[in-house]
C-alpha cells in the first residue's frame, strides 16, 4: 500500500536575536544540516528549540522572551515556530513585556544538544553524572509477549506467595502451640530462633526419614524433669571390703604344714574342740592363777581324778596340735568376718541400685543407664571364701596331714569387682551431677525438641511442601522466560538504558580509557576514579565529546513509554566544539549510524538500520564549522541535498541549499563585502575581518605574518593600511555586551580589508561577488 509522501520541515523566526525574519523550508528528510556564519543567529534558533525541550520537561520557561526576543523588535515580541508540512511541531510565542512566553508543543519531543545543555546538565556538575533517574518505560503494544510474560510470571509468583504464606502460616502456628506452649521451649533459644520455613524447604531438599525419638517421648522427658523432687535421694557411694588383711601365703604354709596328734586321750580332744574356747580359758585361768578350785563351779581341783583332768587340758593346750588347730581357728574365723562383710556390702550395694533407679526416671539423659546388681562377681567372692573355709575345716580334721590351697583366684575375683563398682560410683556421681544441672539437660531437650519439630512438620506437610516446590519451579520456568524475552528488550528502568547507551557510546569514543561505573554512576579513568575530579581530568575535547555522548543517552531520560522513541526531535547546536580530528570524526560516524529500535535500543552499528523497526532518528544539525560540514556532506552523514546555509541579508535572513561545500573564506569575504557596502556591522564581523587577513597573510605573505598582529604591522608599513586590530576580536556565539566597536570603524576595517585582498589576492572579490549574486537568486 502506498503512503503519502511526507512534507518538508520548515523553521520560521521573528525577532530572536539577530535573526529579525526567517521563513525557511529544510527537506522532508529525517535528517537536515544547517550551517551558519557566527553572528548569523545559529545560536539564537538552537536556544528557541532548548526552551521546547525545557517546557517538554515541564520545567520553567520564564525567561525565555527575555533570552530570545531582539532589543530591535518594535513591540517586544518575537516568535519561533518548527514544523513540518502546515503542521507546528513546536512553537514559541514571546512578549518581553511581562515576560509572557506561550509554548505549543504537538506530538513531538525535543531533545537539544546546545551550551546549554552542557553547562547545566554536566558543567555545573562538575562532570558527575546525575544517576537520580526514576522514570519507568512503559511497555507498549509492540511488547505485548513482553507484558503476557510478565503477567503469567505474576499471576505464578501469586499462587506460590499464597501456598508459602499458607504454609508458613501453619509452621508458625504449630511452632508457638507444640513448643512454645507445650514444651515450653525459651523463644530467645537459637534453635527456636532459627526455626523458618525457608531454611527447613533448605535443609530437606528430600522427604527426611523420621527421627529416632518423636516429639511425644521428648515432651515426656521433659515432663519428667519437671517432676525432679527439689530434694532429691542420692543413692551412696559404696566402697569395696579390705582385702589387704588376707595372708593366703601363710593361710598356704599353714595348710602345708604336718603336726603330729596330742598324746591326750581322743575324749578330752573332742571336749576341747566342741567347746574350745570355754576349755582354753579355764585351762588358762587355773595354770595362771594356781587355783585349788574349778574357775566355773567353784568343786576342789585337788583331788586325784579332778587334778588329773585338769593337766590334761592344760597340757593339751600346750601342745603343738592345739596350736595348730588354734591357728586355723584364725583363719576360718578371719574368712568369716569377711564373708559377712560382703554380704553387708551386697546389702549396700542392693540399696545404692535401688535409690540410682529411683531417681534417674526424673532425668532424661540417664533413664536408660542402669547400676550393675554385681551378683555374679560377688557370688565369685563367696565361692573363693567358702573354698577357703572348707580347706581350713578339712585341715583340722587332718592335722598330720599336707593340704593344699584350693584352686581360686581370690584376688582376681576382688579386682573383678572393684571394677564393676568403681563403675558404679562413676554412674552415681554423674547423676548426681545430671541432677544438679537440671537446667542445662532442660535446654538440651528444648533444642532437640526444635530439631525434631522440625523434622516432624517436614514429614507431616510433605505433600503441601512439594506442591509450593513446583510452583516455585513453575515462577522460575516463566522468570526464565521473561529474562529470555527481557534479553531482547531493554529495561523499562530509565536509569538502566541511559547506563547501557553512555557505556556503549564511551567505548565508541575512549575505547577503555574512560569508563562508566553505572553502580555507582561516576565516570572513571580506566579503573581508577579521578581523585581530582573529572572537570580537572578532562581535556575540552574531551569534555565535549563526554557531553554528546551523555545527550544521546538522556534520551531515555525523555520517554515514558516505547512508542516516545519516535516522537524524539533531536536537534545539535555545534557538537564539534574545542575538538580535535579524530573526535570530529567519531561524532560524524555516530551521527551517521545512530539508530533507534521501537523498544528503545539505541546502537550505532550500522546492520541494525532497517528503515521500520530500527530508523534513524529525526535530527537537526546546526554548524558554524565548515570542517564538520564538509566532513558530514562528504560522509553522507546528511544527505547533501538536505544540508543549507543560514544567510543574513538585512533585516531578512534565510535557508539556502547548498550545492557545494563550504569555503568558509568566501564565506566571511562576503560578510566584509557587505558591511563596506552598506550592510550594518554585527558582533562578527571583527572576527570575519580577522580571518580574512589570516588567510591573505598566510598564503601571501607568510613570511610576514608570524600572527596576525605581524601582518597588520607589514601592511601599516607597507602600504599604509591602518587596520585596528582591537577591532576583530570575536565576539559570537550570541554573546551579549555592553559596549560594541563603532559601526563606522568597523565599516572602514572592512572596506580597508577589501583593500588588501584586491592587493594581494586579485580576483577573489570578483568570484565572491558572483557567487553572491547566485545565492540572491
Amino acid at each position: 500500500m502506498s503512503t503519502a509522501p511526507k512534507p518538508n520541515f520548515s523553521i520560521s523566526a521573528r525577532f530572536l536575536g539577530p535573526v529579525f525574519s526567517l521563513k525557511g523550508d529544510l527537506t522532508k528528510h529525517a535528517q537536515n544540516l544547517i550551517f551558519a556564519r557566527n553572528g548569523t543567529g545559529k545560536s539564537f534558533l538552537s536556544r528557541a528549540f532548548r526552551y521546547l525541550d525545557l517546557h517538554g520537561q515541564g520545567q520553567d520557561v520564564s525567561k525565555a522572551a527575555f533570552d530570545l526576543v531582539s532589543d530591535e523588535s518594535p513591540d517586544g515580541k518575537g516568535n519561533f515556530s518548527f514544523s513540518r508540512g502546515t503542521d507546528a511541531l513546536g512553537a514559541l510565542a514571546l512578549e518581553k513585556t511581562g515576560d509572557v512566553v506561550s509554548v505549543t508543543i504537538a506530538d513531538t519531543i525535543f531533545h537539544v544538544f546546545s551550551e546549554d545543555f552542557v553547562h547545566e546538565e554536566l558543567r555545573e556538575r562538575r562532570y558527575e553524572i546525575n544517576g537520580e533517574i526514576e522514570n519507568e518505560i512503559a511497555v507498549d503494544s509492540d511488547n505485548i509477549k513482553l507484558k503476557d510474560a510478565q503477567n503469567s510470571l505474576s499471576k505464578a509468583q501469586s499462587a506460590e506467595q499464597a501456598a508459602f504464606g499458607a504454609l508458613k502460616e501453619r509452621f508458625e502456628k504449630e511452632k508457638i502451640e507444640e513448643l512454645g506452649k507445650k514444651a515450653g521451649v525459651n523463644k530467645r533459644l537459637k534453635e527456636y530462633l532459627d526455626l523458618d520455613l525457608n531454611k527447613l524447604l533448605q535443609r530437606f531438599p528430600d522427604k527426611p526419614d523420621a527421627p529416632e525419638q518423636d516429639f511425644g517421648s521428648i515432651l515426656k522427658d521433659l515432663d519428667s524433669l519437671k517432676s525432679l523432687p527439689a530434694e532429691p535421694l542420692y543413692p551412696d557411694q559404696v566402697t569395696l571390703v579390705a582385702t589387704d588383711d588376707i595372708d593366703l601365703n601363710a593361710l598356704g604354709t599353714s595348710l602345708q604344714k604336718v603336726t603330729s596328734p596330742s598324746t591326750v586321750s581322743e575324749g578330752i580332744k573332742m571336749k576341747i574342740d566342741a567347746h574350745h574356747e570355754f576349755y582354753k580359758e579355764g585351762a588358762q585361768i587355773v595354770q595362771d592363777e594356781h587355783r585349788t578350785t574349778c574357775p566355773f563351779c567353784e568343786q576342789g581341783i585337788t583331788g586325784l581324778d579332778p587334778k588329773v583332768i585338769i593337766d590334761a587340758y592344760i597340757d593339751y593346750f600346750s601342745d603343738e596340735e592345739e596350736k595348730h588347730k588354734d591357728e586355723l581357728r584364725g583363719f576360718y574365723r578371719h574368712m568369716q568376718r569377711k564373708e559377712t562383710e560382703f554380704s553387708d556390702m551386697g546389702t549396700r550395694i542392693s540399696r545404692q541400685k535401688s535409690r540410682y533407679d529411683d531417681l534417674k526416671r526424673f532425668v532424661p539423659s540417664k533413664k536408660d543407664i542402669s547400676l550393675d546388681a554385681c551378683q555374679i562377681e560377688l557370688d565369685r567372692v563367696r565361692e573363693c571364701i567358702s573354698a577357703l573355709k572348707a580347706s581350713i575345716e578339712k585341715k583340722a580334721g587332718a592335722l598330720s596331714t599336707a593340704c593344699t590351697m584350693p584352686s581360686i583366684d581370690l584376688f582376681g575375683s576382688f579386682t573383678q569387682l572393684k571394677k564393676v563398682l568403681e563403675g558404679n560410683n562413676e554412674k552415681v556421681v554423674e547423676l548426681a551431677q545430671a541432677v544438679e544441672k537440671a537446667d542445662d539437660e532442660r535446654k538440651v531437650l528444648q533444642r532437640k525438641a526444635c530439631t525434631i519439630f522440625e523434622r516432624e512438620f517436614a514429614i507431616t506437610n510433605w505433600s503441601d511442601i512439594v506442591t509450593l516446590r513446583t510452583l516455585s519451579a513453575e515462577v522460575k520456568k516463566k522468570l526464565d522466560e521473561l529474562v529470555e524475552l527481557e534479553k531482547s528488550s531493554p529495561s523499562t528502568k530509565a536509569r538502566d538504558r541511559v547506563a547501557d547507551t553512555f557505556e556503549l557510546l564511551l567505548k565508541e569514543f575512549f575505547a577503555d580509557k574512560y569508563v562508566f561505573d553505572r553502580t555507582k554512576f561516576v565516570l572513571k579513568r580506566g579503573e581508577q576514579e579521578m581523585s581530582r575530579g573529572p572537570h580537572r581530568t578532562l581535556s575540552d575535547g574531551e569534555k565535549t565529546a563526554i557531553a554528546f555522548c551523555y545527550f544521546i543517552a538522556c534520551l531515555h531520560r525523555k520517554v515514558v513509554a516505547n512508542s516516545d522513541y519516535r516522537k524524539l526531535f533531536l536537534v545539535f547546536d555545534d557538537p564539534v566544539t574545542s575538538m580535535s580530528y579524530d573526535f570530529v570524526f567519531s561524532i560524524s560516524q555516530t551521527l551517521k549510524n545512530l539508530s533507534i529500535s521501537d523498544q528503545g535500543d539505541i546502537s550505532t552499528n550500522p546492520g541494525k538500520i532497517d528503515g521500520q523497526k530500527c530508523v534513524r532518528p529525526d535530527l537537526l544539525v546546526l554548524t558554524h564549522s565548515s570542517y564538520f560540514f564538509n566532513i558530514s556532506r562528504t560522509n553522507a552523514v546528511i544527505k547533501p541535498e538536505a544540508t543549507f546555509s543560514l544567510h543574513g541579508d538585512g533585516a531578512t535572513h534565510k535557508l539556502v541549499h547548498l550545492k557545494n561545500y563550504v569555503a568558509p573564506f568566501e564565506q566571511q569575504l562576503e560578510h566584509v563585502y557587505r558591511v563596506a557596502n552598506g550592510q550594518y556591522p554585527d558582533h562578527s564581523t571583527g572576527n570575519a575581518i580577522r580571518s580574512v587577513l589570516e588567510a591573505i597573510g598566510r598564503f601571501c605573505r607568510p613570511d610576514k605574518s608570524q600572527s596576525v598582529q605581524d601582518f597588520i604591522a607589514f601592511l601599516a608599513s607597507e602600504d599604509g593600511f591602518s587596520v585596528k586590530s582591537i577591532l576583530i576580536n570575536s565576539l559570537c556565539h550570541g554573546t551579549y555586551y555592553d559596549e560594541s566597536p563603532p559601526p563606522d570603524d568597523l565599516k572602514l576595517a572592512c572596506t580597508e580589508t577589501l583593500l588588501i585582498v584586491e592587493r594581494y589576492a586579485i580576483g577573489h572579490i570578483e568570484l565572491m561577488k558572483i557567487a553572491s549574486n547566485t545565492k540572491g537568486k
